[in-house]
């Protein structure tokens, strides 16, 4: 999923970017969107600002990161550190942003910089866990096609998909402070799972660090995903795999043993079931 360079006047970043927005702003109701990106960044991923930005950096405009997978790592002018797992967002301003790099195998995440054109109360450099992301990347892969449209009604319209999806994130930030501990402890978990994804999670485990049964673990599992424990950690091992096989770093063997998957064989059974096709038919973006 290489960048397509040739269309880029907004980040010098490395391979595996795809730039969305290029030539100028679009405006829509609520925000003008500056950049828009799609990011599946390798070890090798390591973005510095202002060197790496060819757009200047403006005061009043916001970035929102939203990581569907992986883990990254954000340094502040400050040198404080953010570290964001999949399934989660944030918004920063540009002006604080010093550096941002993968930080394991990988990192997915759209990334965003816009300026508001009315009054939007935005959580500055506050977490929120998603749990149902998957309702978030169906739109955002439509925003995708919109916004990369020759004709300008699409683009704004993809805008305005956006603008619904920033204040839909800001009500989840804001919303964060009055959750029940059991949505707050479920939410750290799969946070961890999608941390720690090279780990063997069981059942078993998963509900020991909630502390409590794993009848009850399923019960929870069903209630904010739509999944069970098992589900969940197989679709994420899955969807981990298709985007380490579109890199082309590894085969189909190595991303196997890398997710503990017990051969070749069941590991691709599975990624069939998932995608309908065997993985050996993944495409390398080029």
């Amino acid at each position: 999923m290489n960048g397509k360079t040739g269309l880029c006047d907004v980040k010098n970043e490395t391979t595996y970017n795809i730039p969305l927005v290029i030539d100028e702003n679009v405006i829509s109701s609520g925000i003008s969107l500056i950049s828009l990106w799609h990011t599946l960044a390798d070890e090798s991923y390591q973005v510095v600002w202002p060197r790496d930005k060819k757009k200047p950096l403006i005061e009043n405009s916001w970035v929102v990161v939203y990581t569907l997978q992986g883990c990254g790592k954000i340094t502040l002018r400050d040198n404080s550190q953010i570290t964001l797992n999949g399934n989660c967002v944030i918004f920063l301003k540009p002006t604080d942003i010093k550096t941002y790099h993968c930080e394991g195998l990988i990192w997915e995440q759209y990334w965003m910089e816009f300026i508001p054109t009315g009054a939007m109360e935005i959580p500055l450099s506050q977490q929120a866990i998603i749990y149902n992301g998957e309702l978030f990347n169906k739109e955002l892969s439509e925003i995708t096609t919109l916004i990369t449209s020759d004709e300008a009604l699409n683009k704004n319209l993809a805008v305005a998909f956006i603008t619904k999806l920033i204040y839909q994130w800001v009500c989840l930030i804001v919303q964060t402070g009055t959750k029940d501990k059991q949505l707050i402890q479920i939410e750290k978990l799969l946070s961890l799972i999608h941390t720690d994804i090279q780990k063997r999670w069981t059942v078993s485990e998963m509900a020991d660090w909630m502390q409590c049964s794993e009848q009850y673990l399923r019960r929870l599992f069903m209630k904010y995903t739509g999944k069970t424990p098992k589900e969940f950690y197989l679709d994420a091992r899955l969807e981990l795999a298709l985007s380490l096989l579109r890199q082309g770093n590894y085969s189909v063997s190595q991303v196997a043993d890398m997710l503990n998957f017990f051969d070749s064989f069941h590991f691709s059974k599975a990624f069939k079931q998932k995608f309908g096709y065997a993985p050996s038919g993944v495409k390398q973006a080029g």
